[in-house]
């Protein structure tokens, strides 16, 4: 009986028996059309035989107006038309036997197998009448002929033709016309029942269509409304539930979640207001009560020695609570089991667990506090910095399956609430220190101005041999370090664009031109291939001259003396943008540094600022384009750029 209840059966029932009808109409239909193949097979039969009639009489008419006037032309008749007359008589001998044996060899239908129409006795009494009469007429043609084969009367036999052949073409004609109605008569039998069968079809289809609607979508759309409800915020909204099917289950569930969500949805609201670590507790402390046992809750965030953690706030009984005792050792300590699993953990018998290991000293301090069930929810992956959100109250085995499922379930919500809170901090300082960085460059670019001066007029002047060396030297790392500020000063300010239609390929030939000293220095040089003469982008010709620039001297300065640095442009159809890629053939790239050169400061080369990939990407992304860099030993280094197309 439950079995009946479930959707997926009833459904399945519904669906064989919509399958079963129409298969019952499709197997009807291919008998219908085997019968209409088979009665067009009987009707071109009888249509061949009225054909081949009349062109018999059609023969005899054509000699009696044309007879022979001499010998040489009755030759030729007697080759013509005594053997085409013998080739009809013969046609119609074969069709009418076949009739009258009920039996059509496969050389008059031009099937496989012989074949056996089925006659109406309408049909079979015409049939007779039309042997009867070719018997007779038949006779007649060959008496008219003569016994000499070789000098056969054909005036005769034509004359006999043209005036005896009506009662032959219009028993035919009744054949013909009785066949034609058998074929009606049995094509609409087989039309009715099947139309029958179709229109019952129909009705279960529709019936089943109903069924369908009250069972599944009107549940289902009641269903989804509830979730748009929710939402949109109704977070309390309940489905009505008006049966027992699996429906039924999911809008049960659903219904539990609202009510779930309806608890929870004030404390999220309250957990992203908190402007700092120890106001997210609080609200956490205040909230959560109302779920699950809550007497301590506390955060801590790993140092960056990863060897400790430090309890950076907890709340007791709804209040703030100064801990005894701020960092804790990490090593082997079931924080650190919980940070790598990545998981919740539950330590459902604090003292019996703590006491077992003297590493356990948060698990202590806990137990010291009087608090016996705790649960240790890992902040990892939405924060800068790994952190533990702990949960305890002093009940034994407080928390049920149940507590531990929702906590599971609202992890992640939890964790980027606090992950975003410790985020909000540290771009806080990231920002500070920004600003600061500005600020230093813009302070130390005016006196750095004053000292290139300087060494320009000492490198100017007659130095002795070493003192002109140190003024060189010291040029140059002015020189870097004004390249370091300017890039400095241009990674930090925000990018503006002053976007144009551009020709690319015009672009970067343009650039090699202008700047043919880069590969000159180590006598190589640059070749540029297009696939596509449209070649256009939106683009700011100065930022992304910056970028080609960029991109050329690192692959001049990576690439062996007297190489080629091949450019390749292309355009993608289905994503609409143009594909720029530099290649070069020098040493590959580690793998642990493909993944830091767009980080701000990396950099491999012993006088180089790291800014230039990131400035590099920075650009790129404001154009709304990719970059990528893969470098093998075979290949070299490729570097992909995607620019979308105007």
């Amino acid at each position: 009986m439950k079995l009946l209840k479930m959707l997926k059966t009833q459904i399945a029932a519904a669906l064989v028996l919509i399958m079963l009808l129409f298969g019952t109409i499709f197997t009807l239909s291919m008998v219908a059309l085997n019968e209409q193949q088979s009665y067009n097979l009987l009707l071109n039969i009888t249509t061949r035989l009225e054909q081949t009639a009349q062109n018999l009489v059609t023969l005899g008419m054509n000699y009696a107006m044309n007879v022979p006037q001499d010998s040489s032309s009755y030759d030729r008749d007697v080759k013509l038309y005594y053997r085409a007359m013998l080739g009809q008589i013969e046609m119609i001998d074969d069709i009418t036997n076949s009739f009258m044996t009920n039996e059509f060899s496969p050389a008059l239908t031009n099937a496989g197998d012989p074949y056996h129409p089925h006659l109406t006795p309408a049909a079979q009494q015409a049939v007779l009448a039309v042997e009867e009469i070719w018997k007779s007429f038949r006779e007649g043609i060959i008496d008219a002929l003569g016994n000499n084969n070789g000098m056969p009367r054909l005036d005769t036999a034509a004359e006999y033709i043209a005036r005896f052949h009506a009662p032959l073409a219009a028993s035919i004609d009744i054949l013909l016309t009785k066949i034609q109605q058998q074929t009606e008569q049995q094509l609409n039998q087989v039309y009715q029942v099947h139309l029958a069968l179709l229109f019952t079809a129909v009705i279960i289809t529709l019936g089943v269509f109903g069924w369908f609607y009250l069972v599944v979508l009107k549940p289902l759309k009641n269903a989804v409304s509830g979730f748009q409800k929710v939402a949109q915020g109704d977070f309390g909204y309940q489905v009505p539930i008006a049966s027992e099917n699996e429906l039924a289950i999911m809008t049960h569930s659903f219904n539990a979640l609202s009510i779930r969500l309806y608890a929870i949805f004030r404390l999220i609201d309250k957990i992203q207001q908190g402007s700092d670590l120890n106001e997210t507790l609080g609200f956490v402390a205040e909230e959560f009560s109302a779920l699950l046992p809550l007497d301590w809750v506390g955060g801590l965030f790993v140092t960056c020695d990863n060897n400790t953690i430090v309890l950076e706030g907890s709340y007791r009984n709804g209040k703030p609570e100064v801990a005894q005792r701020t960092r804790y050792p990490l090593r082997n300590t079931l924080l650190l089991k919980a940070l790598e699993s990545g998981e919740p953990l539950h330590i459902p018998n604090m003292p019996a667990t703590g006491n077992e290991n003297a590493d356990f000293q948060f698990l202590n301090y806990l137990i010291n506090a009087g608090l016996k069930d705790a649960i240790f929810l890992p902040i990892k992956d939405l924060s800068p910095i790994p952190g533990v959100l702990a949960f305890a109250t002093r009940q034994e085995n407080a928390y049920t399956p149940e507590h531990l499922e929702l906590l599971a379930n609202i992890a992640g919500l939890i964790t980027h609430s606090f992950g975003k809170t410790v985020r909000l901090a540290e771009h806080s300082r990231l920002a500070a220190i920004g600003s600061f960085a500005s600020g230093i460059a813009h302070e130390i670019r005016s006196p750095l101005s004053t000292i290139s001066m300087a060494l320009d007029y000492f490198r100017s002047s007659e130095l002795p041999g070493a003192a002109s060396k140190r003024a060189n030297l010291a040029h140059k790392e002015a020189e870097r370090m004004a390249r370091l500020l300017e890039e400095i000063l241009l990674y930090a300010k925000p990018l503006q664009l002053q976007l144009q239609l551009l020709d690319l390929k015009q672009l970067l030939l343009q650039l090699f031109e202008t700047h043919q000293e880069i590969p000159q220095q180590k006598q190589q040089h640059f070749e540029c291939a297009a696939t596509d003469d449209e070649l256009n982008i939106l683009a700011d010709p100065d930022r992304l001259t910056q970028v080609f620039l960029n991109l050329a001297r690192n692959a001049c300065d990576a690439a062996p003396e007297g190489s080629t640095i091949h450019w390749h442009l292309t355009r993608e159809p289905l994503s609409r943008s143009i594909v720029i890629s530099v290649n070069n053939r020098g040493e590959p790239i580690p793998n642990d540094h493909l993944e830091k050169l767009f980080d701000p400061f990396f950099t491999t080369k012993t006088n180089g600022t790291g800014l230039g990939l990131s400035i590099v990407k920075r650009i790129v992304d404001g154009h709304g384009g990719d970059i990528e860099i893969t470098s093998t030993q075979k290949q070299g280094t490729t570097i992909t750029l995607q620019l979308p197309q105007a």
